[in-house]
């Protein structure tokens, strides 16, 4: 198993097509599949369960009548049993880098995909009616639902796209991004879920659901329940912003004026000086178009780092 999983021969119906169209649609997409599906990946995991120790355990409660999630907690690894058994639900990640078989899957999802950010794995320990209240991430996610079953509720539409940061809902009631900054970008503001109109899906072991980042979803298990989610980072590096900008800006510092600071101007100069670095603003802004002219004519290093960011597997 450690050497022949592949992430393709894994969710094989479902093709690389479905989950691409997915996520550029930003729709759900969900399979059913057959128990023995995973089973070979849930006992190969099990196998290495001494990785354990190399992974970030967290767990958090939902609030009576499943409204509000508790801030993720550290615990170690003898407190899963008593928070499973206290209706927590235990998050476990770094898993791709900790478990083998888990490492080579993370690989072959993004070789597979031609994902240019991170890809990660992670699980999800739920004893009955525990789970995630509504909320949505800031990545995409595809659950392979192990053992047991849980019940997802599912927006069909995502509320933003791309975001990034999460949100979901607050004690108060109110859904807003998890984020001490109450300020929101005008791009970054979004219309209360109205969960009548999602859609309802159980999972049962085999099958698959893939949620896109800004999608409203909850998560509720029926009875015992162990998914693995693979998720597919855009923030950070490998962003479509941090690719270009990079690759902009390790050509920029060939220029000694983008590396140093503005020229100095003290706060109580005359209009002359302000006008000064106006004009030197003037000048980086036609220097920055240049270099966008220049890579719109020759895309080789753009394409370069591209390349790079799809192939480090690491």
């Amino acid at each position: 198993m450690n050497e022949a999983i592949s992430f393709e021969s894994l969710i094989f119906p479902l093709t690389v097509a479905d989950i691409i169209s997915s996520y550029n649609a930003g729709t759900p997409l969900y399979q059913e599949g057959s128990a023995e599906r995973f089973r070979s990946l849930c006992e190969a995991i099990k196998s290495q369960d001494d990785c354990l120790k190399d992974t970030d355990l967290n767990v958090t409660y939902a609030s009576p009548g499943r409204e509000s999630m508790s801030p993720l907690t550290p615990i170690e690894a003898g407190e899963i049993e008593t928070h499973y058994d206290a209706g927590g639900t235990i998050c476990i990640t770094r898993m791709n880098i900790a478990f083998p078989v888990l490492n080579q899957l993370a690989k072959t999802c993004k070789a597979s995909l031609g994902w240019s950010g991170t890809v990660d794995c992670r699980s999800y320990i739920s004893n009955n009616g525990a789970g995630y209240t509504p909320h949505f991430d800031d990545k995409s996610v595809i659950t392979l639902q192990l053992e047991g079953c849980k019940q997802w509720m599912v927006s069909n539409t995502p509320a933003i796209r791309n975001p990034l940061e999460n949100a979901g809902r607050f004690p108060d009631g109110v859904y807003r991004y998890f984020r001490d900054k109450p300020f929101m970008e005008i791009w970054e503001k979004f219309e209360q879920p109205q969960f009548s109109q999602a859609s309802s899906y159980n999972l049962k072991p085999g099958d698959i659901l893939i949620v896109p980042s800004g999608v409203w979803h909850s998560a509720c298990a029926k009875e015992h329940s162990l998914s693995l989610a693979i998720t597919l980072n855009h923030v950070g590096s490998g962003s479509a912003h941090d690719l270009i900008f990079l690759t902009l800006l390790q050509q920029a510092l060939s220029d000694p004026d983008w590396r140093g600071a503005v020229p100095m101007t003290p706060l109580h100069s005359r209009i002359e000086s302000l006008d000064a670095i106006d004009n030197f603003f003037i000048d980086r802004l036609n220097a920055l178009r240049d270099l966008v002219d220049k890579n719109l004519k020759d895309r080789t290093e753009i394409i370069r780092t591209w390349l790079r960011l799809i192939s480090d597997l690491n």
